[in-house]
């Protein structure tokens, strides 16, 4: 990709402006991209981010926007998601499944 700002040959993030003007990593100081790894079904109220800073969103919690608000709603709490390692058997019991498997209560299909 070839930034119009500066003429870097070799961009590999670049912006585009609403007045015309373009900027890359190189002149625009564009760093590394990341994206958040928290669930983000869209926009909703989550009442487990309400913060007491915060006491207008006690009912209702605080209208999350993005992943990127998500996460800093939680980093503001000290707050992470433990994650679904294996559609949800990370704190499953092993044992209580064989028992299962055994009886015949047929385990859900991966998707």
């Amino acid at each position: 990709m070839i930034c119009g700002g500066c003429g870097n040959q070799e961009a590999y993030r670049w912006r585009a402006h609403e007045d015309g003007s373009e900027e890359c990593d190189e002149c625009g100081g564009l760093g590394a991209m990341s994206i958040p790894d928290v669930y983000y079904p869209g926009p909703y109220y989550d009442p487990n981010l309400a913060h007491p800073n915060r006491p207008w969103e006690a009912e209702k919690g605080p209208l999350v926007t993005s992943k990127e608000h998500k996460l800093a709603l939680m980093r503001e709490q000290g707050l992470y998601e433990k994650g679904d390692s294996v559609h949800g058997s990370r704190n499953s019991d092993k044992g209580l499944i064989e028992l299962a498997k055994r009886a015949g209560f047929g385990m859900r299909p991966a998707r």
